[in-house]
């Protein structure tokens, strides 16, 4: 039987337009909810609209803090919940710069506009304390990141935390795309988020607290399981 995966991340709250903006792209939120109707895109299909946000759909509209692990042997559920609340209360809000679309690779993602102190220093704060609880990755799965044509401090990251684009490696994205076929897809694809995401873009966003995400199996989308607010005011 497979484990459940646990991970860290940044989600947007709840009734916020980026909320309501990533339920309607990717067709789902963070507790499974479907919307009516989804946003559509001239010249693309919505078979494949729905193929080509296949994986940011499985993991639901986020900004990774701490990569998706299976707990080890001796860490339960209860433990990394109690965790995740204490740090929650020493941290304060801050805000994500303002937001703008970007190609990264050939996959759409949000990303800020500049570059975060504070920002790095949560995801890094995220990645140590939550590690743990983080059960050893298993070759298979260390040489299916190491396809990716790491770098040497990106296999460093692998090697050390689990996970390649951590501390230094870092950059805040909530991805909506998988990799696109070509230019042509991309700017049809962009062009239509730029209108749909009209509400969002060039705005803050404040983030005010810490979202622990479950998956039961690679079947089942991750999907939401506990929110905890920042305790402290500065």
């Amino acid at each position: 039987m497979t484990k459940p995966r646990y991970a860290i991340y940044f989600a947007p709250e709840p009734g916020s337009q980026l909320e309501e903006f990533g339920r309607n792209w990717l067709g789902r939120d963070h507790t499974g909810s479907a919307p009516e109707t989804r946003f559509a895109v001239p010249g693309v299909t919505p078979s494949r609209l729905t193929t080509i946000t296949e994986g940011p759909r499985h993991f639901g509209m986020h900004c990774t803090l701490k990569p998706p692990f299976a707990l080890r042997e001796t860490a339960t559920e209860s433990g990394l919940l109690a965790t995740a609340e204490l740090v929650a209360r020493g941290l304060a809000p801050i805000e994500i710069p303002e937001l703008e679309l970007d190609i990264v690779g050939r996959f759409i993602a949000l990303t800020p506009t500049t570059s975060s102190v504070a920002l790095e220093k949560l995801a890094a704060v995220c990645v140590r304390t939550f590690e743990a609880f983080r059960q050893p990755l298993t070759s298979e799965q260390e040489k299916r990141y190491q396809q990716s044509r790491l770098t040497v401090h990106q296999e460093q990251m692998l090697e050390h935390w689990g996970y390649p684009y951590v501390m230094e490696e870092f950059r805040f994205h909530i991805t909506l795309t998988e990799p696109l076929a070509d230019d042509r897809e991309c700017n049809e694809i962009l062009e239509a988020l730029r209108e749909h995401a009209g509400p969002i873009l060039g705005r803050a966003i404040p983030l005010r607290e810490i979202c622990v995400f479950r998956e039961t199996s690679f079947e089942e989308p991750m999907t939401i399981i506990a929110r905890f607010p920042f305790g402290r005011t500065s």
